[in-house]
């Protein structure tokens, strides 16, 4: 390993530490209640079940709401209220906290300080174990700091774990070293479940290039695999053994699990194109150059290389399977990009730090990637990222609907939650302004005519809209 670009690494990471500890926690979101609840339940009895003791430790730092919310603790088969979330990463937080609290800091900071962690020891083990060339271990350090991962450092959540343990899963498969990349990929999809998919096509592709060693040696072989499939199933026994079912979101009562369910009925087309393109969602916007850049190495590799080629697939089934979850367009860590479509960051780095360019051209595109992301990350604070702009349109969305309102016509859900700045359980009409104009509404058929009270009739060219409205809302642009 270089010492050049460790040293900018750790000292990197020193700056990060010392912002985290100089400032005040992480304003609860997300699922901090399972997350940081769990650690406290570990510290104080040794066990996952929630005790009313628990809930009155917690409530101190954590809004008490967060607990009579049917969304979060189910009751388990003996009675008792155990995480739905698994628990993998609370555990991994656990002694964290305790020394946090040992040295009298805040423990909520386990959160940043922590997620800083992972990262720094993802680029640090990479460059130690995948990128040896000092220009390749400056590409990493520079196309991981300052990537949109950079935004859920603070976040109170395990994105930032699966996302490493993801990246480390392709690096490996690059490296042809398929059983390992599963192992990793069967641990990233303990907390992101989608990512079973990736572990399935892993083992499937092993299954192929290792066939002939598997003639050979089959019982090894064989185990491997089962070992793998035992390390992806653990979240799915630790769900059977607490509510005797295989997964607990098929029981939510929310409106859209109700409504909608999960399931393959849930994919389209359109989502997967904001997946990629949405302007509140979609990665391209967060991480532009890197996308065409990692898009043209899809074109350039798949079409030599098999293993490349069913990458990109293995990619495209991980990103439908995210559109399982009816809730799939939520975000996280401010504006973006979706929880559901920030698997592509690392996917696309990999696929940056595998090509072959000359290094001029390769320290060219990395620095403008760098550069482009960070300007990104700024308009949401860097490193303190304001989590309720989950809840408001991004700047490039706010430019276009200010300005050119017809051009965005998402899926309903991004538009309405983050119109209306909340996120209700269930459908309604959204209507967008701009210094009190109308610009752009989404109007259920009920909501017709408070929408004409509100903005006017509709434009002539779009009145023939309401005839299909008996069932489905629909966009009208001012």
């Amino acid at each position: 390993m270089k010492l050049l670009p460790l040293a900018v690494t750790l000292l990197t990471a020193g700056l990060i530490f010392g912002v985290y500890l100089g400032n005040p926690p992480p304003e609860p979101a997300g699922d901090i209640a399972e997350y940081y609840g769990v650690t406290e339940s570990l510290l104080r009895h040794g066990s996952l079940r929630l005790t009313d003791e628990d809930k009155n430790a917690l409530s101190a730092s954590l809004h008490p709401e967060y607990f009579t919310n049917p969304g979060y603790y189910l009751t388990g088969k003996d009675g008792y209220r155990y995480p739905m979330h698994f628990v993998g990463y609370s555990i991994l937080l656990t002694p964290f906290r305790f020394l946090l609290e040992q040295f009298g800091i805040h423990p909520l900071l386990v959160f940043p300080l922590v997620n800083t962690l992972l990262l720094t020891l993802t680029v640090v083990y990479a460059m130690q174990r995948f990128f040896h060339a000092s220009h390749k271990q400056f590409a990493l350090f520079f196309l991981l700091f300052s990537s949109p991962l950079l935004s859920f450092l603070l976040w109170p959540g395990p994105d930032i774990l699966f996302l490493c343990l993801f990246f480390i899963a392709l690096c490996f498969y690059m490296e042809r070293q398929w059983l390992t990349a599963g192992i990793f990929a069967a641990l990233a999809s303990w907390h992101s479940q989608p990512i079973m998919v990736m572990t399935a096509g892993i083992l499937a592709v092993s299954a192929y290039e290792l066939r002939a060693s598997v003639k050979k040696n089959g019982g090894k072989y064989v185990l491997s695999v089962l070992t793998i499939i035992g390390l992806a199933a653990i979240p799915y026994l630790y769900n059977y053994l607490h509510f005797a079912t295989w997964t607990p979101w098929t029981i939510l009562q929310d409106f859209w699990t109700k409504t909608y369910g999960f399931g393959l009925h849930n994919i389209s087309a359109q989502k997967l194109f904001e997946q990629l393109f949405d302007l509140n969602v979609g990665v391209f916007w967060y991480a532009p150059i890197l996308t065409v850049a990692g898009l043209w190495q899809v074109y350039k590799n798949g079409t030599k290389h098999a293993s490349a080629l069913w990458l990109a697939v293995l990619m495209l089934l991980t990103l439908l399977a995210y559109q399982t979850n009816p809730a799939w367009h939520y975000g996280t860590s401010g504006y973006g990009p979706s929880r559901h479509a920030v698997i592509l960051v690392p996917y696309l780095i990999v696929l940056v730090l595998y090509s072959h360019m000359r290094v001029a051209k390769e320290i060219t595109i990395v620095a403008l990637i760098a550069l482009t992301q960070i300007v990104t990350l700024s308009t949401n604070s860097l490193l303190y990222p304001v989590f309720s702009n989950t809840l408001s349109h991004a700047p490039q969305a706010t430019l276009v609907l200010d300005h050119y309102p017809a051009l965005y016509n998402p899926t309903p859900e991004i538009f309405v939650d983050r119109t209306n700045h909340t996120d209700m359980d269930h459908p309604t009409s959204a209507i967008y302004k701009t210094n009190g104009v109308c610009k752009k509404a989404y109007i259920l058929a009920a909501d017709i005519d408070w929408v004409i009270e509100n903005c006017g009739a509709f434009p002539i060219n779009q009145q023939a809209a309401i005839q299909n409205t008996i069932t489905d809302g629909f966009y009208v642009s001012y």
